[in-house]
C-alpha cells in the first residue's frame, strides 16, 4: 500500500515494513533505534566491524539499514511474493538495495535452509541472529523448538545475541522462550517499547537471548531491558515433538 510519503508491506493484518519515501534509509515499524533489536545492533561490540546479521523473515528488509560497510546480513525467507517486493519489484522497498551490507536473500523454510548450510560445514556465525517469524497468528512451531534453537546455536558466534520478536495479539511467546533459554543455558532478557504520539516506531516486544550475559549487561541494553529473574511457567519445553499454542493464548 502507497499513501504518498510512505510505503507499507501488509499481509493479512500484520504490517511487515514500511518505508519513508523521502527518508528511506530510516528504520521504521518494530525496527526502531529504541526497539529491542535496534538497541541491540547498534550497541552489540561488532558493530560497525563487519558484523554478520542473520534474519528469519525477511518483511520488507528494515533491518538492512543499520548495516555498516562491511557487513554481511543474510536473510531467510520462505515467500517469493516478499522477497520480490523487499528485493525492489515494483519500486516499493529499497532497504536491501540501499544497504551498506552485502546483503542475501535464502529462499525457502529457514530452519531446512539452515540445516543445509551446516551440513555442508557453512556454518554462519553471526554476530546476532533476528527471528521475526512470530508476529502473525499462525506462528511456525517448528522455528520456535529445542532442535530449531540447537541448529541456531550453532551458527551463533560464540558471543552472538538471539533476537526474538514476539509482538503478537493473540500469543505470549515468553514462555516457550524462557523455557528455551533453560535448556540451552541462555541469559534472556525482554525490551518493551511503547510509542508516542507522531513517532515512526510501533509499540514493541522483544526477547534477547545470548550464551554470554556480558553482552545483555551493556548498558545502552540493559537500562531497557526488563529481567526473567524469579520468572517461572506451567508451559513445558516445546520440541519437534511436543507444542501447544492453547497453553500460550494470551
Amino acid at each position: 500500500a502507497s499513501n504518498g510519503n510512505v510505503n507499507t508491506m501488509i499481509h493479512g493484518v500484520t504490517v511487515h515494513g514500511i518505508q519513508f519515501l523521502d527518508d528511506r534509509t530510516r528504520p521504521t515499524t518494530y525496527y526502531v533505534e529504541d526497539s529491542g533489536v535496534g538497541l541491540l545492533l547498534l550497541n552489540h561490540p561488532k558493530y560497525a566491524e563487519n558484523m554478520r546479521v542473520g534474519v528469519l523473515g525477511l518483511g520488507a528488509g528494515t533491518l538492512a539499514t543499520y548495516a555498516q560497510t562491511g557487513d554481511v546480513y543474510r536473510y531467510y525467507e520462505i515467500n517469493p511474493v516478499v522477497v520480490r517486493l523487499a528485493e525492489g519489484e515494483g519500486g516499493y522497498f529499497s532497504f536491501l538495495k540501499d544497504s551498506k551490507a552485502e546483503t542475501t536473500v535464502v529462499t525457502g523454510d529457514a530452519r531446512i535452509s539452515l540445516e543445509q548450510e551446516l551440513s555442508q560445514g557453512q556454518a554462519q556465525n553471526f554476530d546476532v541472529l533476528v527471528l521475526d517469524t512470530f508476529s502473525s497468528d499462525s506462528i511456525p512451531v517448528h522455528l520456535v523448538t529445542r532442535e530449531a534453537f540447537a541448529l541456531y546455536l550453532e551458527h551463533l558466534a560464540a558471543d552472538g545475541v538471539i533476537a526474538a520478536h514476539i509482538s503478537n495479539r493473540h500469543l505470549d511467546l515468553r514462555p516457550v522462550l524462557w523455557q528455551l533459554a533453560q535448556e540451552f543455558d541462555l541469559e534472556m532478557v525482554q525490551v518493551n517499547r511503547s510509542s508516542s504520539p507522531g513517532d515512526s516506531g510501533f509499540p514493541s516486544e522483544w526477547i534477547l537471548l545470548a550464551r554470554d550475559p556480558a553482552i545483555l549487561g551493556i548498558p545502552a541494553i540493559k537500562s531497557h531491558a526488563i529481567s526473567f529473574s524469579g520468572y517461572n511457567t506451567p508451559v513445558k519445553l516445546w520440541t519437534d515433538d511436543y507444542s501447544n499454542l492453547f497453553q500460550i493464548l494470551k
